[in-house]
Parts: structure tokens; sequence; C-alpha cells
């Protein structure tokens, strides 16, 4: 209830009064509304701003900081970064709380002042309800896009501790009200702190850590149980396994080419092979897309959010701020304002799940990776790794620095690296001539090939840094058109190159610019021995990983989010071959942090391409 008591005259009315409705009864909040009574409203509300930061960034910090150990290994591997990183979510969350709470007393003030009216009873309550409203809108938004596909445990802990941290500010709001109401001699208006509102704070606090830990301990847990690897064994099929991913194969732009005869390797793979729809991933970043392709998990799972990381000062290993998430995007927007940090490109020291060729590789067979998104540094491997990095370093000439694996490939490939005009045919060439040179004399049991020249070109032609100039526009339709026919010689030579008991997977990817559009739809085709000719209808590109791991004679992980296409093998080998299943693969081992003299000019590669700005 309000006070029945008429305006307060003096400094010592005001401190009687707020101890009187019982707002001095803990130290929170003395510590916030000390001298409140004795200042004006506008120093009142910069004053209580400040200190509600101060409580907000210890309180807020400390918790999230339990979360980040517990949700990413590589903190836990990695104290001293673990430490600056809290400090600066703590410095951070200070600033996003004292901004919140500064503009909740500001509100309190401004609407306790318009029009002549005094405010009413229940002011204080409704700053402190919108200001929780708000945080518990962005903490729904956070869940949605973090937690969502968890474990149970970690969806639910996370919840709560979301709720307790929006009720928490919603309290610290309150409180800022609460000193800009007194300062502005409206003490009398303020409604009593009875004995739940008197406690809530610590309470909230103490729930927060206890919810955190929680967190922490249910992410831990989640993580410890898929550390240990499976004893499970390979079964031979015979067959050896070449996915081959061409990025920015759109299904409609592809038909319409091979209608009017323009791609006849491609038609006339696909008229004896296993072909469906490719239903693209949602993601716009082909990082995130080719990651998940790679490990059947989303980027929740696998890790990579973004083209790019930020290694921020005193900090060994690179943060990935999402690009999907508005307030990540507007931190890292801060950190290049503020210069504090430096940007990387996104590395394999950031992803948490087996690729396909990981999970092979470990149960020893022979495998092979060529130019796939963040691959660099390149991981230790039965067989071997061409990072995404390789080509770039060495057409400037670089020393080797973990671009290739194991080491003595990078200069095996010097030669095949030579400047073009053209540069995404340059990457598309490259590529392939690297896989052709490695895979002699004996070609490995699993292989992955990416090549991203279409994409780029249509990108360049097409796309939001392409000239407006309609009378050009019949000239870059035609260089994409082009590219497509490129691309058709660069499949017909991958299936003049197989060998019996070759499988040869092309996994097209719609690409940028068709997701923008909204209407994205790629293609995926399977030829070799154990596959049926059939139209697979609409599958998902979380179902290679499984599908290449079965067809190499590996169990499939029930962490994994794709189903094997059972559809596109023949019948003789789903009898010889059923489906196997594993609980885990294991965890990935964490990163050691990663940095390179030459990230910077990656960083201008990928942005001359544009998949930077």
């Amino acid at each position: 209830m309000a006070s029945p008591r008429g305006p307060l005259s003096s400094v010592e009315q005001v401190r009687d009064e707020l101890r009187r409705l019982g707002y001095l009864e803990h130290g929170v909040d003395r510590f916030v509304l000390s001298g409140a009574a004795s200042t004006s409203p506008a120093r009142a509300s910069a004053r209580a701003a400040v200190r509600v930061g101060v409580l907000g960034g210890l309180l807020f910090g400390a918790v999230l900081t339990l979360a980040a150990a517990a949700l990413d290994p590589r903190l836990r591997r990695e104290p001293w970064d673990l430490l600056v990183l809290s400090v600066y979510l703590v410095v951070t969350l200070a600033l996003v709380t004292g901004t919140a709470a500064l503009l909740g007393g500001l509100a309190a003030g401004w609407w306790g002042r318009t029009r002549g009216r005094r405010p009413g009873p229940t002011l204080v309550r409704d700053v402190g309800l919108g200001l929780g409203v708000v945080g518990l809108g962005y903490v729904a938004l956070w869940w949605r896009a973090h937690a969502w596909g968890a474990p149970v445990a970690v969806q639910v802990a996370s919840l709560a501790l979301g709720l307790a941290l929006s009720a928490a500010l919603g309290r610290f709001g309150a409180l800022a009200a609460v000193a800009v109401l007194t300062a502005g001699g409206m003490g009398d208006r303020l409604p009593e702190a009875s004995l739940s509102r008197r406690r809530m704070l610590p309470l909230l606090a103490a729930a927060a850590l206890i919810l955190g830990g929680a967190v922490s301990a249910a992410a831990y847990l989640s993580n410890s149980s898929a550390a240990a690897v499976p004893d499970f064994a390979v079964v031979p099929t015979g067959v050896r396994v070449r996915v081959i991913g061409v990025d920015g194969l759109d299904r409609r732009m592809a038909e319409q080419r091979i209608a009017r005869g323009e791609m006849p390797r491609l038609q006339a793979l696909r008229a004896v092979s296993a072909r469906g729809v490719l239903r693209a991933e949602p993601e716009q970043v082909p990082a995130i897309v080719w990651t998940t392709i790679a490990t059947g998990r989303g980027p929740e799972a696998h890790g990579i959010r973004a083209t790019g990381a930020r290694r921020l000062p005193g900090m060994r290993g690179p943060v990935a701020l999402p690009e999907e998430d508005p307030f990540a995007r507007a931190l890292g927007s801060a950190t290049d304002l503020l210069r504090l940090g430096r940007a990387q490109p996104a590395t394999s020291v950031l992803r948490r799940a087996k690729t396909f060729w990981n999970v092979a590789s470990e149960k020893g067979l022979r495998v092979g990776v060529v130019n796939w998104w963040a691959t660099w540094p390149a991981d230790p491997v039965n067989g071997y790794m061409v990072t995404e990095r390789a080509l770039f370093k060495l057409e400037k000439g670089g020393e080797f620095d973990r671009e290739t694996s194991p080491p003595e490939v990078f200069e095996r490939l010097r030669p095949l690296a030579l400047s073009a005009a053209d540069k995404p045919r340059d990457i598309d060439t490259f590529a392939l001539e690297a896989a052709h040179t490695l895979r002699a004399p004996s070609p490995p049991d699993v292989e992955a090939l990416y090549l991203p020249g279409l994409d780029i070109v249509t990108m360049q032609h097409l796309g939001e840094g392409a000239t407006a100039d309609l009378a050009g526009l019949d000239a870059r339709l035609d260089a994409v058109r082009a590219y497509y026919a490129f691309v058709d010689a660069l499949i017909g030579r991958a299936v003049d190159e197989s060998q019996p008991g070759d499988v040869l997977v092309v996994v097209g990817d719609t690409g940028r610019l068709s997701r923008r559009s909204g209407s994205a739809e790629g293609l995926i085709v399977l030829h070799g021995p154990p596959l049926a000719a059939a139209d697979l209808g609409v599958v998902s590109e979380r179902d290679v990983a499984p599908t290449v791991l079965h067809l190499a004679g590996l169990p499939c992980s029930r962490e994994l989010e794709g189903r094997v296409i059972e559809t596109a093998l023949a019948p003789e080998f789903r009898a010889a071959h059923p489906v196997r299943w594993v609980e885990s693969y294991g965890r990935r081992p964490p990163g050691r942090p990663a940095e390179s003299a030459f990230d910077r000019e990656m960083l201008e590669e990928l942005r001359s391409l544009g998949y930077v700005q």
C-alpha cells in the first residue's frame, strides 16, 4: 500500500519513510538507495544506475561465466581465458544492467512529473515489471537459438536461470525507480516493501548462482557422458566414398541448364544414380552450412556460428559471435569500434563435434579432405588434409603453418598453386588437382572435397555487391551460366576418375543467393555399385554424414540429427549391411588456441570473395 502521509519536507523524513516502508533493511537496498534523498532526480538516477551496474555485472557475470565454462570445453582447458572472459562479461553486463536501470529510473521520473501528475503507488512495480519482461524476451530468444535441442537438463536449467536473471533485472530497475522518486520528493508515494520484496534480490541472486551451477553441471555431465569413444568396429563394405560439395548449385537452375543441354555430365549421372532434392539449412553462412553437412549436427552442437571469430585482448583462444544473435552482433561491432578485439576467420578450434572424416580416421580408415570450411589448423588424420587456407598461403609463397596434414603435403602442392586472374576457377581447379595428386596411387576410403567457385561467381554477378546496371544483366547471367557448365565439367572429371568400388556423392548446396530469395533447394546425387537408381524425394543436409559413414562400414551415432538415406541403397547392400547404432562417437578433443600471422590476409581474401563485410 502507498504511504498515507503527505509530501516529505526533509532528508531525515525521507529516510525514515524509506525505512518504515522496508527499503533499507538489507545491504543491497542501502547500497543502491544511499544518498538518494539528498540529491536531484537526474543524479539519483545516474548514481543508482552505476551501483546497480556494479551489482548486476558481478551477479550476471559470475553466473554466465559458470555456464560458459560448462558449455565450452576449451575454456575448461584454458583457465586464463576463462578468467579474462569473466572480466569481459562482468564489465559488459555491468554496462547493460546499469543502462537498463538508468532507463528505468528516468522513465519513473518522467512519468511521475509529466502533466503535473503524481505517480501512483504501482509505478515502481510497473518499471520493474517492464524491465523484467524485456529481459525475459531476450532470454526466450537466446534459449530458442542456443538451448533448443540441448539435453533436457540443460534446457530446463537454462530456462530457469533466465527467469531468475530476468526477475533480478526487474528488481534492479525497481530500485532505480525508488531512488529517482525519492530524490524527486515523491517518497510518500512509494509502495510498502513487503517481506517478500525485501528478500527478493538476495534470493534471486542466490537462485541465479545455484541455477548457473546447475546449468554448468548439467552441461558438463552431458558432455562427459560422450567423452569415452565407444568400442565399435568397422564392418568392411568394399566401398570407398568420395563426397564432392558444390556450393551454389541451385536445383532449379541446374535443371534449366540440363534441359538446354548445357550440363550433359550431370544429366547422365543423375539418370543412373540415386538423386534427390536437398533441403537447405536456414543458415546463410557457408562455414555453418558445410560444417553441418560434415558433422550431421546443427550449429548449436558443432560450434561454428559465423564465418569469423573475435580474439579479445588477453585471451589465447578465439570467441565465436553468432551472426544471427543481435546482441552478439552489437558486441562484435563494439569490440571493432573500440579496437578491443582482432577478427580472424572461423577455425577448427571452434568446432566441437566430429566430422565424418574424423570418425572414419579414428577407426583406421584412410581419409582425404581438401578445401573444406573451418578445417584450419589441420587435424592429424590417417591420410591427408588440405585446409581452406592452403591455396591462399601457397599462392603468396608463404611458409607452412598447419595448412595441411601431414606437413609434407604442403610442399607437394606448391606447384599447383599458381595465381590466376579468375579466382573462383582458380580455387576449384586447385582443389580438384590437389585431390587428384594426393589420392594417387591408392584412393582414400573416405574423401571430402569442397568447391566454392559457383557460389562466389553467383554472388559476384547477381548478389548484393553486383552492379545494378540493367544493361549488363545478360552478361552477368551468362557468366553464371558459363560457370554451371564449368562445374558440369568438374563433375564429369570426378566421374571419369572413379574406380571400381567407388561411391560418388555430389552434394549441391543452393548457395547464399538462393537462400536469401527464400526458395532454396539444392540437389544430391549418389552413384556407385551399392546404390539404386531412384528418386529420393527431399533429403536433409544433415543426412549426408550418417549416409557416408554407413557406406564406409561405420555405425551411426544417435547424436546425429540426420538419418541414413536407405532408399538410395540397393536391396542387396541393405540386406548385407543393416544400419548399426552407437550412442556417441565421443566428444571431439578441445582444440588448442590457434593464431596465425596470416589471419589478416585470410580475412582480406574472404572479404574479396564476398564472405565477410
